[in-house]
């Protein structure tokens, strides 16, 4: 009778140092992981600082490019703009720190500043602009990447989830669509799916008190119906 007592002391104490080994192992998982998740946001908070100060210098960059121009900008002024993005990218080592959407109209709208105009994105702006003048297609490839360039800085802006701006329309035009399929971009996915009734109708508001900024289209050449006024943006 004692013995099985003592066999039965034995086995319960044999079962609880396993439960004390497997809630130690559970603890020290969970710390694991703890630690685990602390240092990645610490990576990451580290990463948000050095994107902001990056996207910084391309936004004063891109300023040169702003919504706010009244004229094209010329052949001069985007060979300009691209020596400086390529610097940027490249020489201080910036283009590491660009989320993946981000790089990728980096790469098209620096290559459209310079490139031949066969080589443009989408390929219907290539052919639009290979069937004018010269002197008219300059003009309206320098309109284009006006508004290529505020797409470009509204992805910055969405990397940060910094504030979305105002919209320059209810809507992407055309254009703009084929450019972010052009860019391996959804232009159906946020940031870029169309505003809900509350943006459109704060939009609305603003057109109505006169709050509307300039048009993007700055050569005449660009088709009303896709860029209607709207406020000023990004």
């Amino acid at each position: 009778m004692s013995a099985t007592r003592g066999q039965g002391g034995l086995d319960d104490g044999m079962v609880n140092a396993n439960w004390a080994q497997a809630a130690a192992t559970a603890i020290l998982a969970v710390i694991g992981l703890w630690i685990a998740h602390n240092y990645r946001r610490q990576v990451g908070l580290k990463l948000v600082e050095r994107r902001i100060d990056a996207y910084m210098g391309l936004w004063a960059i891109l300023a040169a490019a702003s919504p706010g121009r009244t004229s094209p900008l010329d052949r001069v002024e985007r060979q300009k703009v691209r020596d400086e993005m390529n610097r940027w990218y490249f020489d201080d080592g910036n283009g590491i720190l660009m989320s993946t959407p981000a790089r990728d109209l980096w790469i098209a709208v620096a290559s459209n500043l310079t490139c031949p105009v066969a080589s443009l994105r989408p390929a219907a702006l290539a052919a639009e602009l290979a069937s004018l003048a010269e002197a008219d297609a300059d003009r309206r490839r320098g309109c284009v990447c006006i508004s290529q360039a505020s797409l470009l800085r509204h992805q910055m802006k969405a990397d940060l989830s910094l504030h979305k701006g105002l919209y320059y329309r209810p809507e992407l035009g055309t254009a703009d669509r084929d450019f972010l399929r052009g860019c391996g971009i959804s232009p159906w996915r946020r940031p870029w799916r169309p505003p809900g009734w509350r943006a459109r109708t704060r939009a609305s508001r603003l057109s109505a008190t006169g709050a509307s900024g300039a048009r993007l289209c700055v050569c005449g050449g660009c088709q009303p119906a896709a860029l209607p006024p709207g406020p000023h943006a990004t």
